[in-house]
């Protein structure tokens, strides 16, 4: 039934997964990846009767690590893997398996594609054109329209982006177009949820920037609305792929450093913020809303099962007074298991601290920056400092993409939901109260 004959396997090692096969159900839109697992070894093995998916090089071979082949009147998926924790912990194996059995059942790949339109395309950054980018490199993923108030933009992007079907600036216009399932909207904070209550009241999909808005009462409305009328909403955390965070993620799980009990992390330094809508409170927010909302974001999903208990804030507005945006913000984080979290970020300070510094019952964290991670552990009863090198691609636009497009098209979890990044907002929401009250608050309803 297998195609082949299971020899043997070698002891457990870290290995690379390559796909091979880029367009077939069990591996579209899979990138190759790494694991530690047993490989085991087939003899006998036909490789004209198979669907071979992905490969692993041994002592100057491929060998074969997941295949499908037709038997009988039905087919079979073989993945030559998951003989460790860690293999079942790891994201791409447990899609492989639940795809396999899919597959198995008479799963087919969708035909369908998801066709975006950009709202929003605005110069800063290029992200218009890099949503643009990053969905057309997405399969199941096509950007078919954009909308901007302003002329000159839609006419950079005819010139950016030659192919679209439609170059509004009008939103009801672009929302008329039958061809738009999904609206990815990019506009200034304060816009986020008029104009995406708008779009899923339109019966579009939205991805929307983060932040995710400005108030609770805003991320409650359009979670609602979209859940009443069954559509996608989530929030462009492309940041949950970053390599130094993926491997704190890492490090955390194999339990080198035992129970985290204490996050500080932020970004600090003195330099005269720019004039423009980020450094306008009425339009950004407030200086949390920026990078804040990747930054928490992260605190939150390091403590997955953990609900907040108090948030004390402190926000100082003491040297711009150019700008309304406050100078210098922090939110002190109290969960309900007893650990802590400190965020700070700051336009206002000389001497800073590193970017991460992560506390465990057995040891810690510690990122300044770069390409690099210092860790302590005592795991074993006695210290041990390592660097760890961060090899992990960064930023996470396509990796994000990739699963909005398996979600629409093939029904897996959504991994940034958009009651994730309601939490976000409350915990900046509920430390603008505590600053204001000089006390510590609990988080909002639904932002536990």
């Amino acid at each position: 039934m297998l195609g082949g004959e299971f020899v043997w396997h070698p002891s457990h090692h870290e290995f690379a997964v390559n796909i091979v096969e880029a367009n077939h159900y069990l591996t579209v839109r899979m990138p190759n990846f790494t694991l530690y697992d047993e490989m085991y070894h087939l003899q006998n093995f036909d490789a004209a009767n198979v669907t071979l998916l992905a490969t692993t090089m041994w002592q100057g071979q491929a060998m074969p690590m997941a295949y499908t082949r037709e038997y009988g009147k039905g087919r079979v998926a073989y993945v030559a893997l998951g003989h460790t924790q860690q293999a079942w912990a790891h994201p791409e194996f447990q899609k492989l398996v639940i795809r396999g059995i899919a597959y198995g059942a008479g799963a087919e790949l969708p035909e369908r594609t998801v066709r975006c339109g950009l709202l929003g395309y605005g110069p800063a950054f290029n992200m218009g054109k890099g949503h643009g980018g990053w969905i057309d490199a997405t399969p199941g993923m096509k950007t078919v329209a954009m909308c901007d108030a302003n002329p000159a933009r839609v006419e950079a992007a005819k010139t950016e982006m030659p192919d679209l079907l439609g170059y509004f600036t009008s939103l009801d216009a672009m929302l008329a177009m039958p061809e738009v399932d999904l609206v990815v909207n990019i506009l200034p904070h304060n816009l986020h949820a008029p104009t995406t209550l708008q779009c899923l009241a339109a019966g579009k999909h939205v991805v929307l920037e983060k932040p995710f808005c400005i108030t609770v009462e805003e991320a409650n409305a359009m979670i609602d609305l979209a859940r009443e009328k069954g559509l996608m909403l989530s929030l462009f955390h492309n940041r949950r792929w970053d390599g130094d965070y993926l491997t704190i993620k890492d490090i955390i799980a194999r339990g080198l450093i035992g129970q985290v009990y204490h996050v500080e992390c932020g970004q600090m330094g003195y330099n005269k913020p720019g004039f423009w809508w980020r450094s306008d409170k009425a339009i950004s927010g407030g200086i949390m809303y920026d990078w804040g909302a990747h930054f928490l974001d992260w605190i939150l999903n390091l403590m997955p099962d953990a609900k907040i208990t108090q948030v004390m804030g402190n926000f100082q507005k003491r040297m711009w007074h150019a700008v309304t945006n406050e100078d210098f913000g922090q939110a002190y984080i109290r969960f309900d298991n007893g650990a802590t979290a400190d965020y700070i970020t700051s336009q206002i300070s000389a001497s800073s601290r590193p970017k991460w510094r992560i506390q465990g019952t057995l040891g810690a964290i510690e990122h300044p920056g770069g390409d690099t991670l210092n860790v302590a552990s005592f795991l074993n009863g006695i210290r041990q400092d390592s660097t760890v090198k961060i090899t992990l691609p960064g930023y996470g636009s396509v990796q994000y993409y990739r699963n909005v497009a398996d979600h629409l098209l093939m029904g897996e979890e959504l991994i940034v939901k958009p009651e994730q990044a309601r939490r976000v907002i409350g915990v900046i929401e509920a430390a603008q109260r505590s600053s204001e009250l000089g006390t510590s608050v609990p988080p909002c309803a639904g932002c536990e």
